[in-house]
């Protein structure tokens, strides 16, 4: 017999309920997420079913900072969005990172709509500018970027004399690179690659490293006969480039120009960003003579620090020399 009230009180709180909720709002509202990028526009729904609420509604981002009363807001970048009957929607019209959180609207004390803003960012590289460095250096390359969620950062590295480079994965991750005691074999492009769900992004980092000059001679001994034309190649490798490469002679110390008898010619970086200057010196053919015989220096001129390396050109013996030097004498 007590089961009849019991029902009763139910279906009266029931009641209530429906009508507290038909006209003030909800008493539980769910809960919805709102999802944005950076820069981008957003709207935060909240539906209001009675009339004569104008003054009272009013949004809140958690916990307690209060963004509009009625149709005015507190922020140049907020709006009340009122398209349809019974919307109390707020606008933002560039979204930033700070604008995620929590947002709740409100007629009086009742809540009438909750919302979750997840602001999302691709990753936004900042500047990036060539770092140059000295070997024996340690050298430090940043990557600073923004975006949400925070962005992972890994290095990888390339030839800067290949067209198309290959990436080489330098097992780096995060916002900093250390290279420690630099050497000129670090001259490359680093590229700083960061990534999160909304995008991919890249930048890439030139170094150069000062080094040098190193001297080298392709072949340090020829032999020739006065009737051959002898070639020799020597190439210095610096960066930067501030000087140039010469023969000279030793036996005299002159240094050995274009002529009648010389050709001498020089390749300049032949492969770009490849700190390299070839020079090539041409005995023409007929005019070596006993008196070129000896040692030639490739040498650097105009730069810092001198550097120098040597051919000699020896006589080779010619067809009759050997004959002569195969007959055996009998004495009597």
């Amino acid at each position: 017999m007590r089961t009849k009230p019991i029902f009763f009180l139910q279906m009266m709180s029931t009641f209530a309920c429906f009508l507290i909720g038909s006209v003030f709002g909800c008493v539980a509202c769910e809960v919805v997420e709102v999802n944005a990028e950076i820069n981008k526009p957003a709207t935060l729904p909240c539906k209001v079913s009675n009339e004569g609420v104008s003054n009272t509604v009013q949004w809140y981002k958690t916990p307690d900072t209060i963004l509009s009363i009625g149709k005015y807001s507190y922020n140049m970048r907020l709006s009340i969005n009122q398209q349809h009957e019974g919307e109390w929607n707020i606008d933002i019209k560039r979204v930033h990172v700070e604008d995620s959180g929590e947002y709740t609207c409100k007629v009086g004390k009742q809540v009438m709509a909750q919302v979750v803003l997840v602001v999302k960012g691709p990753p936004m590289i900042h500047e990036t500018h060539d770092m140059t460095f000295e070997e024996g250096d340690t050298g430090i390359l940043w990557c600073n970027v923004t975006g949400f969620p925070t962005p992972s950062v890994r290095w990888y590295w390339k030839s800067p004399h290949q067209v198309e480079g290959i990436e080489h994965d330098s097992g780096a991750e995060g916002a900093r690179l250390v290279l420690h005691n630099i050497t000129r074999y670090y001259d490359n492009i680093y590229v700083c690659v960061a990534s999160n769900i909304v995008a991919t992004n890249r930048k890439e980092i030139r170094v150069h490293v000062k080094f040098g000059p190193n001297v080298e001679v392709f072949q340090d001994t020829i032999t020739a006969t006065e009737e051959q034309e002898v070639k020799l190649h020597c190439a210095v490798e610096a960066f930067p480039m501030e000087g140039k490469l010469e023969w000279v002679f030793e036996n005299n110390g002159q240094e050995i120009r274009e002529g009648l008898k010389y050709n001498i010619s020089s390749d300049r970086d032949l492969v770009k960003d490849f700190h390299v200057q070839f020079l090539s010196m041409v005995i023409r053919k007929g005019h070596l003579g006993i008196g070129d015989y000896g040692k030639y220096i490739c040498r650097t001129k105009n730069f810092s620090r001198g550097y120098k390396e040597k051919v000699v050109v020896l006589q080779k013996p010619t067809e009759d020399q050997d004959n002569a030097d195969n007959i055996t004498y009998i004495n009597d």
